[in-house]
């Protein structure tokens, strides 16, 4: 009989270390399949951590953490005032991939796509989001090179910014700026150039859009690639509930922002009503794997759309009754197939990827906080309060579940290494 281990990987750094039962239950397998199935890589309290879903155990945890846009890198940061550190951990393994030292008093925004630099702004305060900012004239901004080969870049902007993405050639910071900074109404992007501190605007040849737009985010994502961000505006105001309100059929209340981080270009795709008429309440997005569709979700109207981001149209959009996903959280995983897993309250929806016609209700016990596909495709996961289900993604049957405490949500199935 072959000896039985923990599947637990270690770390160089002990802080981001975590033992094997700290989010998930121990358990002992065989040494042969101790690395079959997915690493999920899952949203926690206090920042990432990194599940092995054969075992299940804990196989890294990243406090402070953010995801890199290809989701393959995450970065931790560890300490406080001249002792501040970020460690660079690979999202699938947890191995440490490099540690520098970081800004104190300023917390990680975002990493450029292949995850050599990483950008700090200042920290949020109660409330406060990056699309929803408190009033400020001045923002200051660090970059990072995340292997420590040069000294961190400090940046003392005029005006109210937040941060959106990296150029793919790592020479531009994208900007949001905030109108007017004190009292902010409508927004602008912008470009921080890395080596002089200049901040420019887009030139209008670049922008299919208003060059001051007003909307509050609700959710974004990167491509596949990380050389696109789409971010879903509504036009509500950050208190918006939906009352009385009067909205005219096919006007539009709400849009995608696509930015190009290779070519520094943008877009806005209108999305008509429904979207943005019902309460602010939970949006969705999901990409294709390939990147060639992205699905847009407002349960609380009954909006879903589906975009070509190449095409940067619209393709086909309808109102269904998803009344039932507006509880808690809502989140989407999409298919190679072209299916579209649309979860939200205690249910699941698979939903044909072409029609957008709901195909199947799956019934689960607990709230979901968040699904993502299995490398595969042949399997779902699906995150509760406490609990994670591993379901059948052809026929919804659940095929095991274990403890999972600790968990807001589970982000990304990748396979083990």
């Amino acid at each position: 009989m072959r000896p039985t281990v923990k599947a637990c990987v270690a770390t160089a750094a002990a802080l981001l270390l975590a033992s094997c039962s700290t989010l998930a239950d121990e358990a002992e397998l065989t040494r042969d399949s101790a690395h079959t199935g997915d690493r999920l890589l899952v949203r926690t309290r206090s920042g990432h951590s990194v599940i092995d879903s054969a075992s299940p155990a804990t196989v890294a945890r990243a406090p402070r953490s953010i995801v890199s846009p290809d989701s393959s890198q995450l970065f931790a940061v560890s300490g406080k005032g001249k002792a501040t550190r970020v460690a660079t951990l690979d999202s699938t393994t947890g191995e440490q991939l490099a540690e520098t030292s970081a800004p104190s008093g300023l917390r990680p925004g975002v990493a450029s796509s292949n995850g050599d630099l990483l950008a700090f702004a200042p920290p949020l305060e109660p409330g406060v989001t990056p699309w929803l900012p408190e009033g400020k004239r001045r923002t200051r901004i660090a970059v990072v090179r995340t292997d420590g080969s040069q000294e961190t870049a400090n940046y003392n902007l005029r005006g109210n910014f937040e941060l959106e993405g990296f150029s793919t050639s790592g020479r531009q910071l994208f900007l949001l700026e905030y109108l007017p900074a004190r009292n902010p109404t409508h927004y602008g992007l912008r470009h921080l150039q890395l080596d002089t501190g200049r901040v420019r605007s887009i030139r209008e040849a670049k922008q299919n859009a208003p060059g001051r737009m007003r909307g509050t985010g609700r959710i974004s994502a990167f491509s596949p690639t990380g050389h696109e961000l789409y971010t879903l505006y509504t036009q509500q105001g950050p208190n918006y509930a939906h009352g009385g309100a009067t909205h005219k059929s096919g006007h539009t209340y709400a849009f995608v922002h696509l930015l190009n981080l290779e070519e520094g270009w943008t877009h806005c795709i209108d999305l008509r009503a429904p979207f943005g008429t019902g309460s602010v309440t939970t949006h969705a997005i999901a990409l294709s794997p390939s990147g060639d569709r992205l699905f847009v979700a407002d349960p609380s109207s009954g909006g879903l759309a589906v975009i070509s981001p190449q095409e940067t149209k619209v393709l086909k959009s309808v109102t269904l009754d998803l009344r039932a996903l507006t509880r808690g959280r809502a989140s989407a995983a999409a298919g190679e197939d072209g299916t579209l897993y649309l979860a939200g309250g205690s249910e699941i929806l698979v939903i044909d990827g072409d029609t957008l016609e709901i195909r199947d209700r799956w019934n689960i016990d607990k709230e979901v906080t968040g699904i993502a596909l299995g490398s595969d495709g042949r399997r779902l996961y699906a995150s509760m309060r406490g609990k994670l289900a591993v379901l059948d993604a052809a026929s919804g049957a659940r095929i095991s579940s274990f403890r999972l405490t600790g968990v807001e949500g589970v982000v990304e199935a990748v396979p083990s290494r």
